[in-house]
């Protein structure tokens, strides 16, 4: 590959107006997918040089090569499984139609799949490739479950098992002295072991921190997390079932997976089977959030300006991330959008998960926030500036 024909090419494209800036990030993507193919060529073509050479390690050579991981490296030969199991989406990803994001989607919701069973994906080819090419994220997401799950032939149970007998967990010391965890669970053990993390977390931190916290968010989040399963381990106020906040669609909860069916856990975990789902729901383990059905508004009138647990939980199962951004909800602060020191109430038809930084804009960036009854977000900058941004996706979906 000439690396210095391809990088001239790349700076002497013109960014001009609105149209030459949608026109490269076409391009852009474009690339991105052919580069996708390739490297899964040169995987490909590692594993059969490892097979001439046991000193050849191919996860390992994408690993150093690239400056990644070995977890990326190897997402990288799931990638190509996929692409292999279902040719079309390897001809899209090879002529640089879709990405190799859209592939590792297949790949996740596949794994563990009988021979059979991907065969029955397989048969779906050309209308998974040509959603991977033109459905947004969530909606291409939806399809895919929707197809495994029509392709398996007992909800998924029989795969939860293989994953439940994959569950493994292993520790070592580092040359500094700390010890390292390291864990595989199944999808079901590993959704409420975060749910009793996360609301450990809540619980012990939502106020007051412990020495030495991190200023970091992302190492702060850290820092509360591995603080939050100490005190798990130690049986301080974590015996109770953990407490899961599920996205879903009644009629998925009463009949079964269907085609439109909305499922979130916020885990990114795909493909539980129903009965799973149903069992948390009896038992308690999670608090539902039924999309399209009227719940119970959650009120605090002007008590108390801080969001309550439970407004914390509703807020999250709606949006994910920031408000306005991607950082994650975990990163977020509850804003009240009618300020409660000019007498806004701490109601979550008030509330707002915010960013750091855009809760700053907020309160002293002159920025004017309107919230419409749909949760439509109208966002007014000082400058005259007016952005509309839709319902949270989960809503939306």
């Amino acid at each position: 590959m000439e690396i210095e024909s391809i990088r001239s090419l790349i700076v002497a494209s013109p960014l001009g107006d609105l149209a030459a800036c949608r026109g490269e990030l076409a391009a852009i993507q474009c690339v991105r997918g052919l580069l996708d193919a390739r490297e899964m060529r040169v995987a490909a073509r590692l594993d059969e040089l490892a097979g001439e050479s046991p000193s050849v390690f191919p996860e390992d050579e994408l690993a150093k090569v690239a400056k990644t991981s070995l977890k990326k490296a190897t997402r990288v030969r799931s990638r190509r499984r996929a692409a292999n199991d279902v040719p079309q989406l390897g001809d899209a990803l090879a002529d640089g139609s879709t990405t190799g994001e859209r592939v590792d989607v297949v790949a996740a919701a596949t794994a563990g799949l009988s021979p059979a069973e991907k065969a029955r994906v397989a048969a779906r080819g050309d209308e998974l490739a040509q959603a991977a090419v033109s459905m947004p994220e969530a909606a291409f997401r939806r399809l895919v479950e929707h197809v495994v799950r029509q392709a398996r032939a007992d909800d998924g149970l029989a795969k939860l098992q293989r994953q439940q007998a994959a569950t493994r967990l292993r520790w070592w010391t580092d040359d500094d002295g700390m010890l390292r965890l390291d864990g595989r669970f199944d999808p079901v053990t590993g959704v409420e072991l975060t749910g009793r993390i996360r609301n450990q977390v809540e619980k012990l931190f939502h106020t007051v921190q412990p020495e030495g916290c991190p200023s970091d968010p992302l190492e702060r989040q850290q820092f509360l997390q591995a603080h939050a399963l100490l005190s798990l381990s130690e049986g301080r106020g974590g015996s109770g079932a953990p407490d899961v906040t599920v996205l879903f669609d009644g009629p998925s909860l009463l009949n079964g997976w269907h085609e439109g069916t909305i499922f979130d856990t916020g885990t990114g975990v795909l493909g539980l089977p129903i009965e799973t789902v149903r069992r948390w729901a009896c038992c308690g383990t999670v608090t539902p959030v039924v999309v399209g059905a009227d719940g119970v508004r959650l009120l605090l009138g002007r008590e108390t300006r801080l969001a309550n647990r439970a407004q914390r939980r509703a807020l999250r199962a709606a949006y994910r991330t920031c408000a306005l951004c991607d950082t994650p909800f975990e990163f977020t602060e509850a804003h009240h959008v009618h300020w409660s020191t000019h007498g806004g109430p701490t109601d979550i038809n008030n509330l707002l998960p915010l960013c750091r930084r855009h809760h700053v804009l907020a309160h002293e960036g002159g920025w004017d926030l309107v919230l419409h009854p749909d949760r439509t977000l109208e966002v007014r900058r000082p400058d005259g500036t007016v952005t509309i941004h839709g319902p949270p996706r989960a809503m939306a979906a």
